[in-house]
């Protein structure tokens, strides 16, 4: 049941919904667009970034939040509007804590067991198990990717469509924002190279589930505290539980 309304008095128009929700998906890409300039190929060499792929992930991140700070600092307007603030710290901690619990859960249920009983583990990018790829995928995972992508997608995007995407659902007493909606399935297309568009089902998944909880906690607190410290926590928890399982099975 929908709760907010649209304004009423001037209806944003539904072709300049999806034309801001357009835009706001090709100034992702464009940040990812960067990557082409290929700066670490020319200052590291090919043959290092086969043996350390952590580093144009850092890359394609890095150029994500050098995006999103730019277009905040060109912006009018204080920098809690895009939900850089404290605001509601104590409340934004106290969801925290219990979605972490719940998160650890899943984190069980859905990559430790399963690997458990097959006792096959693939690691994919982040292996061979070298200690410097090890450490540069921690820190990634638990202290880089939240702040990138939250600053992207939960503070410059969703504040840019909630001026059109007005609407907000409430749903078992939760309110859910439309324009937190947008974000999260841009946020899943954005999981998708367009370059070797293969999806990876799980993940979007994942991105899916996250990218609403994010969106809600976002819309409640008015901040990026909880949606960066969780986006962090969660990926760092699934990674944490791959490494611990490839060294206990060998």
């Amino acid at each position: 049941m929908e709760t907010g309304q649209e304004r009423a008095a001037n209806p944003v128009p539904p072709f300049r919904k999806i034309l801001e929700a357009f835009l706001m998906l090709l100034f992702f890409e464009g940040s990812q667009g960067m990557t082409l300039l290929g700066l670490p190929r020319h200052l590291l060499g090919v043959r290092r970034l086969d043996d350390h792929p952590w580093i144009n992930v850092y890359e394609g991140h890095i150029w994500e939040l050098a995006f999103a700070l730019a277009f905040i600092g060109i912006s009018s307007g204080p920098l809690s509007q895009w939900g850089l603030t404290t605001r509601n710290a104590r409340l934004s901690l106290r969801i925290l804590w219990r979605f972490c619990c719940v998160f650890f859960l899943i984190t069980l249920a859905w990559n430790v067991v399963p690997v458990l009983l097959s006792r096959q583990i693939d690691l994919g990018i982040f292996g061979p198990p070298k200690w410097i790829d090890v450490a540069a995928w921690l820190f990634f995972e638990w202290i880089f990717v939240g702040i990138a992508e939250e600053i992207m997608f939960r503070g410059v995007i969703q504040t840019n469509l909630a001026s059109t995407w007005t609407g907000v659902w409430r749903v078992a007493g939760v309110e859910i924002p439309s324009a937190g909606v947008v974000t999260t399935v841009l946020f899943c297309l954005a999981h998708i190279n367009p370059l070797h568009p293969h999806v990876n089902w799980p993940q979007q998944l994942f991105a899916l589930g996250l990218g609403i909880y994010y969106s809600i906690v976002r819309h409640r607190t008015g901040s990026l505290l909880n949606p960066i410290l969780a986006h962090n926590a969660a990926d760092g928890m699934i990674l944490t539980a791959i490494y611990l399982l490839y060294f206990h099975l060998h």
